[in-house]
Order: structure tokens, then sequence, then C-alpha cells
């Protein structure tokens, strides 16, 4: 098995997107879960280049990270597989069947077996990514998981013009 480059943080790191710019849009809340300290902090780093995703919480290891997405209702909750007390296969479970409205799961591992991949997929990950993956790619990877929610129900009433 080949193991996946290490990613460290960048200096200098500054954001090439202003939300403000877009219309107020919000911006996608993420929940990033990884043992690696070192790796989290800077994937989270890296992501604040997008103006479009916020790091609303970090946890190493599956239980915080559900217990996170419990309190903050993510959109997007990033799992390592290879985890402490509560693994990624588990915690994607635990997420798709105890938070509501579920967020978008995406799979950021060193292990990229076929099988493994579509496994998870059938399980309700939105996407599943290796480790030396692109910025760009872990970016677009978010984007797809999100909306992963059901659109608002539709109270019926006739919006008012102000």
């Amino acid at each position: 098995m080949t193991r996946a480059p290490r990613c460290g943080i960048r200096e200098g790191v500054e954001s090439t997107d202003d939300t403000k710019a877009k219309g107020g849009k919000q911006p996608i809340r993420v929940v990033l879960a990884d043992d690696h300290a070192e790796f989290r902090r800077g994937l989270a780093e890296m992501l604040t280049t997008d103006g479009d995703i916020e790091v609303i919480g970090q946890a190493d290891n599956g239980a915080v990270a559900l217990e996170l997405a419990r309190e903050a209702l993510p959109d997007v909750v990033v799992l390592d597989l290879a985890m402490p007390v509560v693994g990624g296969r588990e915690a994607l479970e635990l997420l798709l069947g105890e938070v509501s409205p579920p967020p978008g799961v995406v799979i950021l591992t060193m292990y990229d077996r076929p099988r493994l991949v579509r496994e998870l997929l059938e399980m309700g990950a939105s996407a599943f990514l290796a480790k030396s993956a692109s910025l760009a790619e872990i970016i677009a990877a978010f984007k797809q998981a999100y909306p992963k929610r059901p659109p608002p129900q539709d109270s019926g009433e006739v919006p008012r013009a102000t």
C-alpha cells in the first residue's frame, strides 16, 4: 500500500474568495474529523482560501465528530476512516442515522481500495477521496456534498413585497 503524502500548513495563506462579494451567500459549514492534528489543522487552514467554506469544528475521533454534528448541524462532515474511539465507517452510519438533518459526509483517507469506496458510497457517503487529493478536488467534493439537506417545506404563505 502506498502512503499518501503528508499535508503541512502553508504559511501566508490568504483567502482567494470573498463571501460578501457573492451577495451574502452562506458558506458551507464543515466539521473535520481526523486523528492527526497536523493534517486537520493544515486542511482547515487551506480551506480558508475558499470563501465558500467555513470550518466550524474539528475532532480527533468519530465520537467527537458526532457530538459536534449534533450540536452545530454542519452542512458537511469530513471523516478519516482510521480513528480511535469511533472510526470513520461507524461515524458515517451514526451521522446519517442520528443527526437531523443529516450532513453530507466526505471520506478523506489514505485507504483507497475500490471495494471500500463502493461500500462507503452505498452506505451514504457523499464522496470518497484519498488524502493525496488536491485542494481543488477536496473543495469540489464539499460543494458536491452540499446541499445534501432536503429543501425547506413550502409553508403555503405568499411572500410579501417590502
